[in-house]
C-alpha cells in the first residue's frame, strides 16, 4: 500500500501536468495553422516559451510532491519518471511524421504510468544490478526513437511517391547525395535535392506543359516550378537552346538550367553555391529511374 500510495502521489501531478501541456500544444498548433503573417515568430505566441519549461516544471512539481510524502530519493524517481514519460511519449511519435500532439488522455496516462515507474525503480527493494537495469530500460526508448521514426518516414515518403504518378528521376553524379526527396501531389511535382559539401543540386519533374516546343518554348522557370499553385497551368515559355536529344539549356535568375524532357514529363536542373558547370550537365546525362522504395530509402539514411 506504500508503494500505491507513493507511485499515485507522483501520478497526480505528472499527469495534470503532462495533460495541461498537450492540451496547450494542441491549441498551438491550431493558432499556428490559422496564423497569417510575414514572421513564423508571430505565429508562435506565448504558448511556445511554456512548452519548453513546462516539462521541468511538472518535473519539479512531482519532486515537491514526492519529498512531502517521504519518498526516500526523490530526485531520482522525479527524474527516472520524467524519463520514462519522455520516452513513451517518444515512442509515440515515432509512428507518426513531423510532431503531432498525442490526444490528452494519452498523455494523461503516459505521465501517470511514467512517473509510477519511475517511483517504483527507485523504491522497491532489489538488488543495485536490477535497478541500474530497469533504470537503463526507461532509456531505451531514447535509442530507439531515431530508427523507429526514420521507418515512419520511408514508409510514408513511399506512399508518396507512389501515389505521385511521376517517374522517379534522380542523377548520378559521383560525391553527391540525395538530400530530400518530396512528392506534391497538388501541384504534381517531384522535388529532389543533391549535396556535395555546400554545393547544391536540385532537380525538379513535373508534367511536360501544352506547348512545349523548343528552342521556343521550353516549359517553366525554376521560380514559376516552385511558386505553382495547386491546379495551376505552367506557361511553356521561355525559350532554351538545345545541346543533346531531349536536353537543351538556358540561363534563369538562378543561373544554369539543365532542361530534359522524360516522355510526358519535364524535368529542370539547377545549382545552388559552388557547382561546377560539368556536374550540373552530368546530372542532366544521368537521370535515373527509380522505385518508390529506392527513393524513400535513398531520401531517409
Amino acid at each position: 500500500m506504500n508503494l500505491l500510495y507513493r507511485a499515485a502521489a507522483a501520478a497526480l501531478p505528472g499527469s495534470v501536468g503532462a495533460g495541461l501541456l498537450t492540451a496547450l500544444w494542441q491549441q498551438q498548433v491550431r493558432f499556428v495553422a490559422d496564423c497569417e503573417s510575414e514572421t513564423i515568430g508571430a505565429c508562435l505566441g506565448f504558448g511556445f516559451p511554456i512548452l519548453l519549461v513546462g516539462p521541468l516544471v511538472t518535473t519539479a512539481a512531482v519532486w515537491l510532491v514526492l519529498r512531502a510524502v517521504g519518498v526516500a530519493s526523490p530526485t531520482w524517481a522525479a527524474a527516472l519518471g520524467a524519463t520514462a514519460t519522455g520516452g513513451a511519449a517518444l515512442l509515440q511519435q515515432a509512428g507518426h511524421p513531423g510532431w503531432t500532439p498525442p490526444p490528452v488522455w494519452m498523455a494523461v496516462l503516459l505521465a501517470a504510468a511514467g512517473f509510477a515507474a519511475g517511483v517504483a525503480v527507485v523504491t522497491v527493494a532489489m538488488p543495485a544490478v536490477i535497478r541500474v537495469g530497469l533504470a537503463m530500460v526507461l532509456l531505451a526508448p531514447f535509442a530507439a526513437f531515431p530508427l523507429l521514426r526514420r521507418q515512419t518516414d520511408r514508409s510514408v515518403d513511399q506512399e508518396a511517391f507512389t501515389k505521385l504518378g511521376l517517374p522517379l528521376l534522380i542523377p548520378q553524379v559521383p560525391s553527391y547525395q540525395i538530400a530530400e526527396a518530396r512528392a506534391d501531389q497538388d501541384r504534381r511535382l517531384l522535388s529532389v535535392t543533391m549535396t556535395h559539401g555546400r554545393s547544391w543540386i536540385s532537380v525538379q519533374v513535373t508534367d511536360l506543359p501544352d506547348g512545349f516546343a523548343p528552342p521556343d518554348r521550353c516549359g517553366p522557370t525554376v521560380a514559376d516550378v516552385a511558386a505553382r499553385r495547386p491546379g495551376q497551368v505552367l506557361a511553356a515559355a521561355p525559350g532554351c537552346r538545345q545541346v543533346g536529344p531531349d536536353h537543351w539549356t538556358r540561363i534563369e535568375p538562378v543561373g544554369e538550367v539543365h532542361l530534359v524532357r522524360r516522355s510526358e514529363t519535364v524535368v529542370l536542373l539547377s545549382s545552388v553555391g559552388d557547382v561546377p558547370a560539368a556536374d550540373l550537365e552530368t546530372a542532366a546525362m544521368t537521370l535515373t529511374a527509380v522505385t518508390p522504395r529506392q527513393l524513400s530509402l535513398l531520401a531517409n539514411r
